[in-house]
């Protein structure tokens, strides 16, 4: 399938959240960027023009599933990060000889690859 490109643009990655307002300063705290929207229910944080992380509650009309963002990190970097992850309430998943994977409170992973 052979999209036009002026047709579609990623506008960003989804997450899911209780307090999306929360977990937006979470995020940029630990991550940078910018809070762009802000409610208990819908929150935008924006890294780039089209870097953007939506956090949302799961509503009848808004169903949302937990999801993934990688980051790439400095090996040597790694143990000072996950010390901050460890303290906002992450919870370390698993570590290969390439990344390590954590867990936010509603299950969102984030994958830290070196």
């Amino acid at each position: 399938m052979d999209l036009d490109k002026d047709s579609l643009s990623f506008y960003g990655a989804s997450l899911k959240a209780d307090d999306c307002a929360m977990i937006a300063r979470l995020y940029s705290e630990l991550f940078g960027g910018e809070v762009q929207v802000s409610s208990p229910g819908h929150a935008e944080l924006l890294f780039s023009e089209n870097q953007r992380v939506i956090f949302s509650k799961e509503t009848e009309e808004c169903p949302v599933s937990p999801g993934t963002l990688v980051w790439k990190i400095s090996k040597t970097r790694v143990p000072a990060f996950e010390t901050k992850l460890l303290g906002a309430g992450f919870e370390k998943e698993l570590t290969t000889s390439k990344y390590s994977s954590y867990l936010d409170r509603w299950k969102n992973r984030i994958w830290l690859y070196w």
